[in-house]
């Protein structure tokens, strides 16, 4: 791929090559300033992890929300994550535009560690994984919303990826907060309606763009304020 093309596919892709930089620049820090103990529990903790007792005791951390989205635990975790995110994110951006596809790769995993603060309240989680369930199912639900033959072969292609991926999960309960990608999934799945790819947008009916808006509305603000009541 010679600099022309590079310059090209940047310009097609701008947000998947923003979002994997940035991912990449946040490892680089976690290595270079705590080398082989930035995947230490407290390291983690510092950098910005998940760790929903943290929120409880203070508020003012809810900002944990985001930042794990970018954090890693290891090189396997970060190269995995990231590199799903660079090939497959440049296919969702393509169909979703480049605000659109940010907009669900973020809020998705804000939503999946919403779902992991209410769900599993005494762990300490990291990873875009959150996010990239949200592009799964975001391609896997506009098929459906659209109900475009196309995006709907495309969508089934992802259902199966989020299934095989979830089906593994289970067997690393240990190592893997499953609740997080769920949630990501979820996330991912209601938002697709509320931000289509421009070219669809009329095919999504607007009761449709706006019961997926209220719904994860609702549920966020569910998954955000019943642990402080419980």
């Amino acid at each position: 791929m010679n600099i022309d093309m590079i310059k090209k596919d940047f310009m097609k892709h701008k947000a998947t090559y923003i979002l994997s930089l940035l991912t990449t620049m946040v490892w680089l820090y976690q290595f270079l300033r705590y080398g082989l103990a930035a995947t230490s529990a407290i390291n983690l903790f510092n950098t910005g992890a998940l760790f929903p007792p943290a929120i409880l005791a203070d508020p003012t951390q809810l900002w944990r929300l985001v930042t794990p989205i970018f954090i890693h635990i290891g090189w396997t975790h970060f190269l995995m994550n990231t590199l799903t995110l660079f090939f497959i994110g440049r296919q969702v951006e393509a169909v979703f535009g480049s605000l659109n596809f940010s907009l669900i790769y973020i809020l998705s995993g804000i939503f999946g560690n919403a779902a992991t603060f209410i769900f599993a309240p005494n762990s300490l989680s990291a990873g875009a994984s959150t996010s990239i369930f949200g592009l799964f199912a975001a391609i896997a639900g506009i098929g459906f919303f659209t109900g475009h033959p196309l995006l709907k072969q495309i969508g089934k292609t992802f259902t199966v990826l989020i299934a095989i991926n979830l089906f593994f999960n289970l067997f690393n309960l240990s190592t893997v907060n499953i609740w997080s990608h769920v949630g990501g999934a979820v996330g991912g799945l209601l938002l697709a309606p509320v931000f289509p790819p421009k070219y669809f947008k009329n095919s999504v009916p607007m009761q449709n763009r706006i019961l997926s808006g209220i719904t994860v509305v609702i549920l966020f603000m569910v998954f955000l304020i019943l642990p402080f009541i419980k």
